[in-house]
């Protein structure tokens, strides 16, 4: 199974590179993959045009360019073929690798999706390579949203709501550092 870590956002709510800030010392992008190394072979992450620092991260086909996490999955699927393709937003810096270890053990020939906080959520998530002229057709028509491929998707649910917590904003960020926030 490959990993992609989507940090390719304008983060205009977080006023700066999300997946640069840094939590606990390391960078939301590092966290991102090391959440995902125990359940990956490998870890691609997919960062905004004329950002790419390093060879594991990639940058949206020209075609997906500023097109939205559906793109960045696209592009990693086309780039790094594999069977199974684990999924995580690098805005969830409180994920633990045991989310993906959980969805792993649920895996079948759907897509498996993890539930918390009254909501799910197509980011932390697990997509088969099967599903990739789907994602890519949803594209030519201009629609964005991962929701809409998820109707035969296999819901994992978890009772951590606080792992699934997305850092948005520099409110959020503050909020995650322990700092005062007013």
């Amino acid at each position: 199974m490959i990993g992609i870590v989507l940090a390719g956002g304008k983060s205009r709510r977080f006023g700066s590179p999300k997946w640069q800030a840094r939590y606990e010392d390391i960078s939301f992008e590092e966290r991102a993959r090391q959440t995902l190394g125990t359940t990956t072979t490998s870890q691609w992450s997919v960062v905004p045009a004329g950002q790419s620092m390093t060879s594991y991260q990639l940058e949206d086909d020209r075609e997906w360019c500023g097109m939205g996490p559906l793109a960045g999955i696209i592009t990693v699927m086309r780039h790094v073929p594999c069977d199974w393709y684990a999924v995580c937003a690098c805005d969830t810096p409180l994920l633990p690798p045991t989310v993906y270890e959980r969805l792993a053990t649920e895996r079948g020939k759907r897509p498996v999706v993890a539930y918390a906080d009254d909501r799910i959520h197509p980011l932390i998530a697990l997509y088969p390579r099967s599903i990739l002229s789907q994602f890519e057709a949803a594209l030519h028509r201009g629609e964005r949203a991962v929701m809409p491929h998820l109707t035969e998707a296999t819901i994992v649910s978890f009772e951590e709501r606080d792992w699934f917590k997305n850092v948005n904003s520099l409110h959020d960020y503050e909020a995650l550092l322990g700092k005062e926030v007013e």
